[in-house]
């Protein structure tokens, strides 16, 4: 039987503790990879917002993330009932079943984002349908403005707590490998890719579908074989506006409801829509799950980049992928005659 020496039980001492640092360091990144999902599926659901508007207008609106924070206001306003302090309680109060419960809030929240999307195009952006891209920007812009100063007039500027619609509370997640893998992460991707699979078959299946298809291609071509350009860009903005109200009510339990809940929120989407192409649904998806990433990872691992610059790996990833592809991942290569 073999005696073990000072040198080998030092060896096995120095193996033991190489082999506890690496799980160690394997169950961190685990667990910095699933903190990182959550934030990708709210980058994914806004980027998806600005892609419908992108393909069927060629137009990026800078307003999105303030209408979105907007619904998820109503969202809170049909959670608390008729409280006559609160702005818009008291018209809450005529709706039968106020206060609602978390899933009817949210689902009242995005057909109100809906509307407000489809009353935005016809009142705003339709009757300057011949002016420059240029001047719908600013038009976004101002109601962005706008919209954020009605937001803080009427429920002020301190953060207000939302529920959040999964379990979150000590206990609630999975336990992989060692990380721990919230409710609310794997609810919020099933909610994602359920609405994106819905899309998809809107898209590509129903008349509404098909002719925003058309319009998105030629918007002429497609009105001189009888499609009303008009009513499907109101369409596509109603979608996109119901895309970001689901995006903000999802997302205000971790950040906190206030006025400005989704201006860096927006930041990282129109991330996300560049890279992954502002034309395509599904590089939505995938830009929002680099940007995520990123956001999480480098900051962890480079030492010179804190998280106080988080920002910066999302435009680093930004940058590389479109010096490959300008079009960004899955975005249409455009192609003009000379």
């Amino acid at each position: 039987m073999a005696v073990a020496t000072p040198e080998t039980r030092l060896q096995s001492r120095v193996l033991a503790t190489v082999t506890v640092s690496f799980a160690m360091d394997y169950v961190l990144l685990l667990q910095r990879i699933f903190d990182a999902l959550f934030n990708s599926a709210i980058y994914s659901s806004l980027a998806l917002a600005l892609v419908i508007i992108f393909r069927s207008t060629g137009l990026l609106n800078f307003a999105q993330g303030e209408m979105a924070t907007f619904t998820a206001y109503i969202a809170f306003v049909l959670l608390s009932g008729p409280q006559p302090r609160l702005t818009g309680g008291g018209l809450a109060g005529l709706i039968p079943g106020v206060p609602f419960s978390i899933p009817l809030a949210i689902i009242g929240a995005v057909v109100c984002g809906m509307a407000a999307g489809a009353a935005t195009e016809r009142a705003l952006i339709r009757p300057l349908g011949g002016a420059s891209d240029l001047a719908l920007v600013n038009i976004t812009i101002g109601l962005l403005l706008a919209t954020n100063s009605l937001m803080a007039q009427w429920w002020g500027t301190g953060p207000r707590f939302f529920p959040s619609i999964f379990p979150t509370g000590a206990g609630q997640h999975f336990v992989i490998l060692g990380a721990r893998l919230r409710y609310s992460t794997v609810g919020v991707w099933a909610i994602l890719l359920s609405v994106l699979v819905l899309l998809v078959l809107l898209l590509r299946h129903t008349r509404a579908g098909l002719a925003f298809r058309a319009v998105s291609i030629s918007p002429s071509n497609a009105e001189l074989v009888g499609v009303r350009v008009g009513p499907t860009l109101m369409y596509g903005w109603a979608l996109a506006s119901g895309f970001g109200a689901l995006a903000a009510c999802l997302s205000a339990n971790s950040v906190l409801l206030e006025p400005s809940m989704m201006l860096r929120v927006l930041v990282y989407a129109f991330a996300a829509a560049t890279l992954g192409g502002l034309d395509s649904p599904k590089g939505a998806l995938v830009g929002g799950l680099i940007i995520g990433l990123s956001q999480t990872l480098i900051p962890a691992y480079v030492p010179f980049i804190g998280f106080e610059l988080s920002v910066l790996p999302a435009l680093l990833a930004m940058v590389v992928i479109l010096l490959i592809r300008p079009a960004g991942l899955y975005g249409t290569k455009r192609i003009e005659r000379v």
